[in-house]
């Protein structure tokens, strides 16, 4: 296989929304995304669930698709120490963890410094294989508010990254990515970093590039790609950040490229059609 696909729908692709998904929706989708082949996905998110109501269940999504661990790889975003308890006391193998190179994002979304979110983080991580730990960079090409990330910044967090897991996710989280960019950013993987790189992209100004910007991540040794069925959902808590890659358009460019990603794109036809009716509002 040439590379693989990370699921992220259930949790980035619901999150933002208006309304909020049924438990029992959320379910059948994780079923349905397992069932057409898909063995890596993001089940929900431990956060507290006045800040994202939409997430609120994940604790009992989670115990409802358990039985799914046995063929798929279910993860859990968890965005502090008491998320970690949490995942951890309902089973939780699978531990997505996300900080940023920017200050800004970093107190915007946790009221704390880099330094005070790895260090809980550390904590809270302890006695927890780095195989079984997905460390997120946000805003890993440019942020809303400061602009073009300071290339010491970026190398600091992903040192500190790489402490923690085995894999870190470069996250185009206000679609500012283009393939000069993702060449440039995964340069600096290949200093100290020997954990595997992933991609999360989304739409930005630049319409109709994203398969540029996949071709770019790809030839540069990305290994897997964050995607979302039907391209639903987004960073809530960024301004201007676009939707994210939809699950079949990965698929399309990975059989238009003559890549083997374990999924095809009639694989995902019945998937699709599930969230265009019943999940989509």
């Amino acid at each position: 296989m040439d590379f693989s696909i990370y699921e992220v729908g259930p949790r980035d692709g619901l999150q933002s929304s208006d309304t909020i998904t049924p438990t029992f929706k959320k379910v059948q989708l994780i079923e349905k995304i397992a069932k057409a082949g898909i063995k890596h996905i993001e089940v929900g998110s431990m956060v507290h669930p006045d800040k994202v109501p939409n997430m609120a269940d994940s604790a009992s999504v989670f115990k409802q698709v358990s039985h799914l661990r046995s063929d798929c790889e279910l993860g859990m975003l968890v965005p502090n120490g008491i998320g970690v308890n949490r995942a951890y006391e309902v089973g939780v193998e699978k531990y997505n963890i996300f900080f940023s190179p920017s200050e800004y994002f970093n107190v915007n979304n946790f009221g704390r410094n880099l330094s005070q979110i790895f260090t809980e983080y550390c904590n809270a991580l302890n006695g927890i294989h780095e195989d079984n730990i997905r460390v997120y960079i946000s805003t890993a090409f440019g942020c809303p508010m400061v602009g073009d990330i300071p290339t010491k910044d970026m190398i600091k967090t992903l040192e500190w990254a790489n402490t923690l897991g085995n894999n870190i996710v470069l996250c185009d989280t206000i679609g500012t990515a283009n393939p000069s960019l993702i060449r440039k950013v995964m340069k600096l993987t290949e200093r100290k970093i020997d954990a595997d790189i992933s991609l999360h992209l989304h739409h930005g100004l630049r319409k109709g590039k994203m398969m540029d910007n996949l071709s770019a991540g790809f030839d540069m040794g990305v290994t897997q790609f964050d995607s979302s069925i039907g391209g639903m959902g987004g960073c809530p808590f960024v301004p201007g950040s676009g939707g994210n890659l939809a699950t079949e358009h990965l698929v399309q460019w990975a059989e238009k490229e003559n890549l083997d990603c374990g999924v095809t794109s009639s694989d995902l036809r019945n998937l699709v059609k599930y969230v265009d009716s019943t999940i989509k509002v």
